[in-house]
């Protein structure tokens, strides 16, 4: 269930969870969820009424839209919104929900549909306003060879199934198109209209991020190379070292707008990560890049960490000045 979780939840600490019933489109072995059945709450801010029979048993992952929803189809490549609400499968005990929160994102990439393609299956193609049950078993705790108990027989020594500890219960509540990579063309205009970040570097340089005074963020993402390198040029999977900092370009819940809320250069230590386990703004944004340029990154909620706060983390659009220092 970790893997699921890191990419449901990864933008704060969502809960564990849960399925229902009625006719709808399916994904992966649904039968198991056949059971389960979903009254909503008369706002979207209270968890709604689940139950099924107890204990739910899978051992295959599932997915099975339990009401439709009335609003547009979900298209491939698009940013879902959702609430979720999670369930003990053994005895329909409440996990948690965030219907009390904000929405979360999933993005519908190529990269969930490897990790979870039940979970891309049964959103693409599906609707807004839908409800949707979901369960997948966890590999954690199945018996293995090594962990047979010595004597035993051939099939005492094999792997026992995994079964589902939890359901999963989310309400699709938007999709909408996924913010692009803007072209030079259109970065160089915006910077000439005055519409991006400006940036200073002090003596021992490091950066600090002015946000323009009464403009609106960009309506994608937004690369500009403050200076360019001549090292090795960044691929989707490089793991990087760099120097960096970041900053909202408005007010939010826990930071306020043009103020530091991450800085590599106040530790004193470069930050190395791979591309592949950053936030979308970040892994498109220094795809392509040099080693040895400095680049402003401008990166919609979408592609950063959302709107919520509820994490206590940055909010809205992002800005980022990133040092690339070296790459693997």
């Amino acid at each position: 269930m970790r893997k699921l979780l890191a990419l449901l939840l990864a933008s704060a600490m969502l809960l564990l969870a849960g399925c229902s019933a009625s006719g709808g489109k399916s994904v992966g072995d649904a039968a198991p969820l056949a059971s389960v059945k979903i009254t909503p709450a008369d706002n979207d801010t209270t968890a709604p009424a689940v139950t099924f029979d107890t204990p739910l048993t899978a051992t295959a992952p599932g997915a099975k839209v339990v009401i439709e929803g009335d609003g547009a189809e979900i298209a491939a490549g698009q940013n879902v919104t959702y609430k979720l609400a999670g369930y003990k499968a053994s005895d329909g005990t409440v996990l948690g929900d965030t219907f009390g929160a904000g929405d979360q994102t999933l993005s519908l990439v190529d990269e969930l549909k490897e990790a979870d393609p039940e979970i891309y299956g049964i959103l693409v193609g599906s609707t807004v306003g839908s409800w949707i049950a979901y369960v997948r078993p966890s590999t954690e705790g199945a018996a293995t060879e090594s962990e047979a108990p010595e004597g035993g027989s051939a099939e005492s020594e094999s792997a026992a199934p995994a079964t589902a500890s939890e359901i999963l219960i989310l309400k699709v509540t938007g999709a909408q198109d996924a913010p692009r990579l803007l072209g030079q063309d259109e970065v160089k205009q915006l910077d000439e209209a005055g519409a991006l970040p400006a940036v200073k570097f002090g003596k021992d340089g490091t950066p600090t991020i002015s946000i323009p005074e009464g403009k609106e963020p960009p309506n994608g993402l937004a690369v500009k190379v403050l200076k360019e390198g001549d090292g090795k040029v960044l691929a989707a999977d490089s793991t990087v070292t760099v120097d960096y900092v970041g900053v909202q370009w408005a007010d939010g819940p826990n930071h306020k707008a043009g103020e530091a809320f991450d800085s590599s250069y106040e530790t004193g230590q470069p930050a190395t990560f791979g591309l592949g386990q950053v936030i979308a703004g970040w892994t498109k944004g220094l795809t392509g890049q040099k080693v040895g340029s400095t680049v402003l990154l401008t990166i919609p909620a979408s592609m950063a960490y959302g709107d919520d706060g509820s994490s206590g983390g940055p909010t809205g659009t992002l800005v980022f000045v990133v040092d690339i220092k070296s790459a693997e």
